[in-house]
């Protein structure tokens, strides 16, 4: 091909394949397209992995927001759990003292029963020695009546 040859002629003879540049700046051509190549598919590697990276990035924003959120259920369950364990500890305490509260009632009123009948026993040998003194006299020293019979 010649100087007379037109663009579209020397573009259609430089994609034959097979056919290498003949001079300096066709060769050098040649390198060029050859570096845009390697970039071009370099840029569109590296635009894919942006894409991809995006996406990771999205899911890792997504997977950790899940976590914090599974990670605040479990502390909430945990939580509960502890309050639930301290109200039936505070339940247990409230029952213990109620149940002492009921041993006393029940010793002071056994108490009080005891006392009652202890009384009730003294204010019988009370009566027993007053019905007895009385009926001795009578018997033993016999009985005189006052000086008005």
């Amino acid at each position: 091909m010649g100087v007379s040859a037109t663009a579209l002629e020397r573009q259609a003879a430089r994609k034959v394949p097979g056919r290498k540049p003949v001079t300096d700046l066709g060769k050098r051509n040649v390198e060029i397209r050859e570096r845009n190549l390697v970039l071009e598919a370099a840029r569109k590697a590296v635009e894919k992995a942006q894409e991809l990276f995006s996406g990771l990035e999205k899911k890792a924003r997504l997977a950790v927001g899940l976590a914090r959120k599974i990670g605040q259920r479990m502390e909430q369950q945990r939580e509960a759990e502890r309050q639930r364990k301290e109200l039936a500890r505070q339940a247990e305490i409230r029952r213990e003292i109620q149940r002492q509260q009921e041993i006393r009632a029940a010793e002071e009123v056994r108490k009080a029963a005891e006392l009652e009948r202890q009384k009730q026993r003294q204010q019988e040998q009370e009566r027993s020695r007053s019905r007895g003194l009385s009926r001795g006299r009578s018997r033993d020293q016999g009985y005189e009546p006052g000086p008005g019979f």
